[in-house]
């Protein structure tokens, strides 16, 4: 396999980032017009966290973090690699629950659940049987795609910018944005996942760091759009509100129904985005279990994570409910164990010979 270039490692960390937090703007009900401001304070401790996983992993020349949990603590670090393969196939059970629900209010309202979930998780193991390389090319292909639609997005709506929606500007409420950053916070530290895949002789810190900070101010452009176009009372009680605010772009009269073509550009975009969770798991049971293969898991870990989507969850009401309890379990995986990480994971000291 060729080297992974920093441009390829930054588009595969936006494209982990960015699909599912525009999708659906959680912390706008509790933050009101300083939304914006919750994705800023949350990305700020991940620039520790990246750091840290950064120097930990450096340690191991030629390793990824799973390999070196592996290799230095045979027993104790699988344990904390199989916590991290669950970790990840909760992220991946609620994102194709998101992406059914969507799929089935937006697009194909009469289509079974079953035949949903079946073809979208048939693409997501697709994607990945083919490997990190075919993900990569992806995300290099669609991440630029979907940046300039975002950006498209943001200059035809300026005509239809009320700032009166951003009153009054300078009195936060610091208990709802603070509340606000909480819900975000598991969002923005999804970024932990690239030093989990890629060897640490392929990346610098400056690369995921680089992921974090585009990532943030796409979400921040796409929230401060939303709030001075369509405004917080409305938004807030849209399911799907950057959908409705695409809507909201008319081309003249040929073209009144820009949404369509905008799903058209962002479906792969988040079947992408699932894929790299699914890959993450079957890269992370390799390690773990050598006699395993990645590929071959592919497809059963695919229909496991379909399974549980429609066990653990009664509707996506219930799913964000549990965004209060979800923020706890991410602050462990994302924060505390890299730290611990950081302090503790270091080679073996060999003897001296003489």
């Amino acid at each position: 396999m060729n080297k992974i270039t920093p441009r390829q490692i930054i588009l595969l960390g936006i494209v982990y980032m960015v699909p599912f937090v525009i999708n659906g703007i959680r912390s706008i009900s509790m933050a009101k017009q300083h939304t914006y401001v919750t994705y800023l304070v949350a990305a700020i401790p991940f620039m520790g966290v990246l750091w840290m996983l950064s120097r930990s992993a450096k340690r191991f020349p030629d390793q990824d973090l799973f390999q070196s949990l592996v290799g230095r603590f045979p027993v104790i670090g699988r344990g904390v690699g199989f916590l991290y393969l669950l970790f990840f196939l909760y992220i991946l059970t609620r994102d194709i629950r998101i992406m059914v629900d969507y799929t089935r209010v937006i697009l194909l309202p009469n289509t079974p659940f079953i035949v949903t979930s079946l073809l979208i998780i048939a693409t997501v193991v697709f994607i990945v049987r083919g490997g990190r390389r075919t993900l990569i090319s992806l995300s290099e292909i669609m991440g630029p795609i979907v940046i300039v639609a975002l950006l498209f997005v943001l200059i035809m709506l300026f005509k239809d910018f009320h700032l009166e929606n951003m009153m009054p500007f300078f009195h936060m409420d610091i208990p709802g944005v603070s509340e606000g950053t909480w819900l975000v916070l598991s969002s923005s530290g999804q970024i932990i996942m690239l030093p989990f895949i890629i060897s640490s002789k392929d990346y610098r810190y400056r690369d995921p760091l680089y992921s974090l900070v585009i990532g943030t101010l796409l979400i921040v452009l796409v929230v401060l759009t939303l709030i001075l176009v369509i405004g917080v009372p409305v938004a807030e009680r849209l399911m799907y509100p950057s959908y409705e605010l695409v809507r909201e772009i008319r081309i003249a009269d040929f073209l009144d129904r820009f949404d369509l073509l905008f799903v058209l550009l962002w479906y792969p975009f988040i079947l992408i985005n699932m894929a790299i969770s699914l890959y993450v798991i079957c890269y992370g049971l390799k390690i773990m279990v050598p006699s395993v293969s990645g590929k071959m898991m592919a497809a059963p870990i695919g229909l496991l994570s379909l399974s549980c989507s429609a066990w653990f969850f009664r509707d996506t009401i219930q799913m964000l409910d549990f965004n209060h309890q979800w923020a706890w379990i991410a602050l462990v995986f994302e924060i505390i164990i890299p730290i611990g990480m950081f302090v503790l994971l270091r080679p073996r000291k060999t003897p001296l010979k003489n």
